[in-house]
């Protein structure tokens, strides 16, 4: 199909396929792109086709192999997000399977990773979005430069901040009037659309988890090498390992 903006769903037939597809549909609402679904494989399966027409969502095909497939569709000129299951099941040992990490790392376009765990929850609209950032000009222009731009319904942006023991200020005479000075610069200079600000300290990753559970949030928001390899990525890596909501990830420089 062709349409000004298109969020693609990238289904297989694993247990994550509904989670996807409305996860999709969010997405599109939030973006303000019509949804299309897309399986690679000669016939789809009566669940998946099933599944696309309760949600008046359309079923394409693609050809194999799987991986340049899905590149290929979600590199479209009209894309704008792809969504994918993030692995088969909950408390998998890897946070995210081969297609979903090959998607990933292959794409420029943001792609939303959904984990298992979404599944049987009822889907709601995008309306609070956590945003982890940490404060370099590196982290936070994609949130400016490519978040924002996506977004067409009215949302509320939290951004949490982590001190880790190498980016804790040193002297903060009054903590509470300090960090809300320090918190308005930061908004001011890197993220000026967000609502507010949180800050927290200790492992990042953890931190995340705890945050997007006690602001009910619906979406986390990171940005992403896409370098997976040791040593990179790490916060990346933990979110996606312990995320139980959809997990937004906006690629930042060249691709490896």
């Amino acid at each position: 199909m062709t349409a000004e903006r298109t969020v693609l769903a990238c289904l297989d037939p694993g247990p994550a396929a509904r989670a996807v597809v409305e996860t999709a549909r969010g997405i599109g609402t939030l973006m303000g792109a019509a949804v299309e679904a897309v399986h690679v494989g000669r016939q789809a399966s009566e669940t998946l086709r099933t599944l696309a027409a309760h949600h008046d969502v359309p079923l394409r095909l693609l050809p194999p192999p799987t991986e340049a497939a899905l590149l290929g569709a979600v590199g479209a000129p009209e894309v704008v997000a792809a969504v994918v299951g993030a692995r088969a099941t909950p408390g998998g040992r890897r946070p995210t399977g081969r297609t979903a990490m090959a998607v990933m790392e292959g794409t420029s376009r943001a792609t939303v990773v959904v984990p298992p765990e979404a599944v049987g929850v009822s889907p709601r609209p995008f309306r609070r979005l956590l945003v982890p950032l940490e404060g370099s000009e590196e982290s936070s222009r994609p949130v400016v430069e490519c978040l924002c731009p996506l977004i067409v319904t009215e949302v509320e942006l939290v951004v949490l901040h982590v001190f880790t023991p190498e980016t804790v200020p040193r002297v903060l005479d009054r903590p509470g009037r300090d960090l809300e000075m320090l918190g308005d610069e930061f908004l001011t200079r890197h993220c000026p659309y967000a609502t507010r600000i949180e800050w927290r300290t200790g492992p990042v990753g953890t931190r995340v988890t705890e945050a997007y559970d006690r602001e009910d949030a619906d979406l986390v928001v990171l940005s992403w090498s896409q370098h997976s390899s040791v040593g990179h990525a790490k916060v990346v890596r933990d979110v996606l390992t312990t995320s139980t909501i959809p997990v937004l990830l906006l690629p930042v420089g060249p691709r490896p």
